[in-house]
């Protein structure tokens, strides 16, 4: 009898193989799917894309023709010739901001001065529904513009440095099939 019994712990042992019978498998039920329901809910998730350094977020928050626009004092220092006549411009497009972005995440800054931060801070002050804005430009007549003081900074653990940029940003957010997106932001920061 006590050959069966172990035969058969045997049998029931084999055939879970190396697998716990009394620790299921985890299903992992995250998706990288982000809710922007409402202008303050994209402007949580962006703060959150840049915590998390996740390009797949951020792209989820923009619209695709959105644009980032620069002070008139920034674009000779760094615009990008965006229409191809050999002039810097004072925006960029989609492609160039997720690039852009994506760089900042996974590289640090292009031009090779800054390494890759371990970690990354973007911090908005978003004020209160009140104080937001409707565009008043004709066709934008639906279009939230948010003022935002914000921080960005990106530390480095090796160094034990951070690189602090700040100033305020104006979110011009848009809503297409119940979700909201940033068309436009545009930095009224001085660098």
């Amino acid at each position: 009898m006590r050959i069966a019994k172990y035969l058969l712990l045997m049998l029931i042992l084999f055939s879970f193989g190396c697998e716990n019978p009394f620790r299921p498998k985890l299903i992992d039920s995250s998706n990288s799917l982000v809710q922007n329901r409402t202008p303050e809910e994209v402007l949580r998730n962006l703060e959150k894309s840049y915590r998390e350094k996740n390009i797949n977020i951020f792209r989820q928050l923009l619209h695709p023709d959105y644009r980032f626009e620069l002070l008139s004092s920034e674009f000779s220092q760094i615009g990008i010739d965006m229409d191809g006549d050999g002039l810097r411009d004072s925006w960029w497009g989609y492609d160039q901001e997720v690039e852009m972005t994506r760089n900042m995440f996974e590289l640090g800054s292009s031009d090779g001065s800054f390494p890759v931060a371990d970690v990354i801070e973007l911090r908005l002050q978003i004020p209160p529904q009140e104080l937001w804005e409707l565009d008043p430009a004709s066709g934008r007549e639906n279009w939230i513009v948010i003022p935002c003081y914000f921080d960005l900074i990106l530390s480095y653990k090796a160094s034990n440095s951070s690189y602090v940029a700040n100033g305020t940003a104006r979110f011009y957010l848009v809503q297409e099939g119940g979700n909201w997106q940033i068309i436009i932001w545009r930095d009224e920061s001085n660098l």
